[in-house]
C-alpha cells in the first residue's frame, strides 16, 4: 500500500518576500491591505502567491489600486481609442480598471444614479469620465467622498472644479483653415458640429480666428451645421451649395466630411479639383475615402494615458490640452 502523498508545504512569508524582492514586513502589510504599500509591490506579491499556489491569499485592495472608467458608449472608435490609452497607463502604473458605459442606461447621457452605490462599495481611487460628465448630485457625492475626477474629451460644458483633458481643438481648427488659406483659398466654408458641444464651439472659433487673421470675411452664410453626423453634413452642404460655391470646406469631423463628399458629387464637383476639403479627427475613414482626406489628427490614446497619470498623481490640472497634428493627404490642393 502506497503511503499518502505529503501535502506541499505552504510558502512562508520569507520565501514570498525573497521571490518578490521585498521585505517580510512588506509582504505582511500587503496581505493585510495596508495603505503604505505601493500598487506595484502589491502586484509583485500577488504574482508570487499565485505562482506558489498559496490558496485563498491575495493582497487586499486598498484605495489607489482601482480606478473607475465611465464611457458615454462603447460604439465610438474615439472612446475606445481613449480607453486603450487608459489601459496602457493602468498596466504601466499597476492599477486595475472597472469600465462602465452610459448608453442605454440614461436619457441625458450622464452616469446612472446606481453607479455611485457601486463606486462607493469598491472604494475607488478615482474616476475617469470619457465623453460624459457627472450630474450635480454625483459631483457633490464625489467631492464629499474625496474621490478625484477627470473628464476626458467632454461632450458638454465641464462642471466647475473638475479637471479636464482634451485635444487642442481651437488650435487644430485654426491650423486646418490656415492650410486652406495657404493654398490660395479665400471662399472657405465650414461645416460645424452640434451646437453647445465644447469641441464644436472651439473648432468654429479656430476657423474664425484664422479667417480674421488673414483679413478674410467671416460670412455667416458659409457657416452651416452638420451636427457631427454624415447625414447632417450632407443636408447642410446641399443648402450651402444652393446659394454659392466655396472653393474649400473645413469640416469639423471626418464623419461629416463623408457627407460633404457626397453632396459635392451630387453637384458634379470634384475633390480637390473644384473644392478642397479638410476634416477633423483622423479617423479610419480619412485614409480610406477617395480622395484620401486631409484632416486634423487627435491624440486619442494620449488623452487617456495623460488623464489617468494625472489622476493617480493627484496633480491633474484644471484643464490640459494636448496638441493636434495636421495630416495632409489628397483632398486639398491650390485653388
Amino acid at each position: 500500500m502506497t503511503a499518502p502523498e505529503t501535502p506541499r508545504p505552504l510558502p512562508k512569508l520569507a520565501v514570498i518576500a525573497r521571490e518578490a524582492g521585498v521585505s517580510v514586513a512588506t509582504v505582511s502589510k500587503a496581505l493585510n491591505g495596508r495603505s503604505d504599500v505601493s500598487t506595484h509591490t502589491r502586484r509583485l506579491v500577488a504574482e508570487v502567491l499565485e505562482r506558489r499556489g498559496y490558496p485563498g491569499r491575495r493582497p487586499r485592495p486598498t484605495r489607489g489600486s482601482m480606478v473607475d472608467v465611465m464611457l458615454q458608449g462603447l460604439d465610438s472608435p474615439y472612446a475606445l481609442a481613449i480607453l486603450g490609452g487608459v489601459e496602457d497607463a493602468a498596466w504601466r502604473l499597476g492599477v486595475d480598471l472597472v469600465v462602465s458605459a452610459v448608453v442605454g442606461r440614461t436619457k441625458n447621457g450622464q452616469p446612472p444614479p446606481a453607479w455611485l452605490d457601486r463606486l462607493g462599495a469598491r472604494d475607488s481611487a478615482g474616476v475617469l469620465l470619457v465623453r460624459t460628465s457627472p450630474t450635480a448630485t454625483q459631483r457633490t457625492w464625489l467631492t464629499d467622498h474625496g474621490i478625484p475626477t477627470v473628464i476626458v474629451d467632454p461632450r458638454r460644458k465641464p462642471p466647475p472644479g473638475v479637471s479636464v483633458v482634451a485635444a487642442a481643438n481651437l488650435a487644430g481648427a485654426r491650423e486646418a483653415t490656415e492650410h486652406l488659406i495657404g493654398l490660395g483659398h479665400r471662399r472657405i466654408a465650414v461645416v460645424t458640429g452640434r451646437p453647445g458641444v465644447p469641441c464644436a464651439i472651439e473648432r468654429l472659433a479656430g476657423y474664425r480666428q484664422a479667417m480674421t487673421a488673414a483679413g478674410l470675411p467671416v460670412d455667416p452664410r458659409r457657416e452651416v451645421c452638420g451636427y457631427f453626423q454624415r447625414e447632417g453634413a450632407l443636408t447642410a452642404t446641399r443648402e450651402l451649395l444652393a446659394t454659392e460655391r466655396p472653393t474649400a470646406i473645413f469640416t469639423c469631423s471626418d464623419a461629416m466630411a463623408v457627407g460633404v463628399y457626397q453632396a459635392l458629387t451630387e453637384h458634379g464637383l470634384r475633390v480637390p479639383d473644384d473644392v478642397s476639403v479638410v476634416g477633423f479627427d483622423d479617423s479610419w475613414a480619412a485614409a480610406h475615402v477617395t480622395p484620401a482626406l486631409t484632416t486634423v489628427r487627435q491624440p486619442w490614446p494620449d488623452l487617456g494615458s495623460v488623464a489617468l497619470s494625472g489622476l493617480l498623481a493627484g496633480d491633474a490640472p484644471r484643464r490640459m490640452e494636448l496638441p493636434t497634428t495636421l495630416v495632409v493627404r489628397s483632398s486639398t490642393a491650390p485653388v
